[in-house]
């Protein structure tokens, strides 16, 4: 985006962009999700290091394997890579596609912040370990 448009202009790029992945448009989606995912990487992990339950020093996240391959490089780990965090990963995603489509652009909100207001939700999070551990949390 140009950073001389104006906010309004933003939210109606916003607000188009959702109404193409509403429509299962591919491309717009993969738009969405290069957008966003370092983002739901950082926050993948983060969720993920407190609940792994494989040692560092045996197995290769599988979220650092994906953060190398975005910037060009690849992990010569010769260990095992594990797949969890990349679950985590794709389920914060469907969450995602699941809840952007309440996004209105009201007040001038951007996409980027109410992306950003549902990666950090504490329901987002419970959601989650609900996903992860079932219905005891």
């Amino acid at each position: 985006m140009n950073p001389l448009e104006s906010k309004a202009d933003k939210v109606a790029v916003d607000l188009d962009l959702i109404s193409r992945i509403s429509g299962d448009d591919e491309k717009a989606w993969e738009l969405f999700v290069d957008r966003f995912t370092n983002w739901t990487l950082y926050k993948s992990r983060e969720w993920c290091v407190s609940h792994c339950k494989y040692p560092a020093g045996q197995y290769f996240c599988g979220l650092t394997s994906l953060s190398l391959q975005r910037d060009g490089r690849s992990p010569d780990t010769g260990l095992p890579e594990c797949d969890e965090g990349l679950d985590t990963y794709i389920w914060i995603f469907d969450q995602l596609r699941r809840r952007i489509g309440k996004y209105t652009g009201k007040n001038d909100c951007l996409l980027s912040t109410f992306v950003w207001t549902i990666l950090n939700s504490r329901e987002l999070f419970i959601d989650w370990l609900r996903w992860k551990y079932g219905r005891v949390f």
